[in-house]
């Protein structure tokens, strides 16, 4: 099946590749909803790694869409947790930054295809363990 390509921002063709070869692996035309769980079993507060991130995709018909893609950091203090560092909401077309706060997508374009060449890279590095949950 075949992702939707967002017409608002060019996203990296790879990073479209990375989610068609996925979901072609699961194999499953029932699923409706899927959320790619993306970890570094070593990403800690204390000695760092590979941000964690989540990407959630919709099917409508034979077109898969984007939904979101979070990516998630280690925020500091006397209890370090992981909150999101940058999100990019696809269909409200708006951006999430933990230093700028909210922007729209087409104001921070070169940011959001840089996260997604570096998140391309770290996959084909093997740096993240995949979970996958379908609705």
């Amino acid at each position: 099946m075949k992702i939707h390509r967002e017409t608002i921002l060019l996203l990296p063709e790879r990073f479209y590749k990375l989610l068609e070869r996925q979901l072609a692996a699961l194999n499953n035309p029932d699923l409706n909803i899927i959320t790619f769980n993306y970890r570094d079993p070593d990403y800690s507060y204390e000695s760092g790694g590979y941000h964690p991130v989540e990407i959630n995709l919709y099917r409508q018909g034979d077109c898969w869409y984007l939904n979101y893609f979070t990516d998630f950091a280690y925020c500091a203090g006397p209890f370090p947790e992981l909150e999101k560092e940058m999100e990019v909401l696809f269909q409200e077309k708006q951006v999430y930054n933990s230093f700028f706060g909210r922007c729209y997508l087409e104001h921070a374009d070169s940011l959001v295809r840089l996260l997604l060449e570096n998140f391309c890279n770290y996959v084909e590095m093997e740096v993240y363990q995949v979970q996958i949950s379908a609705d």
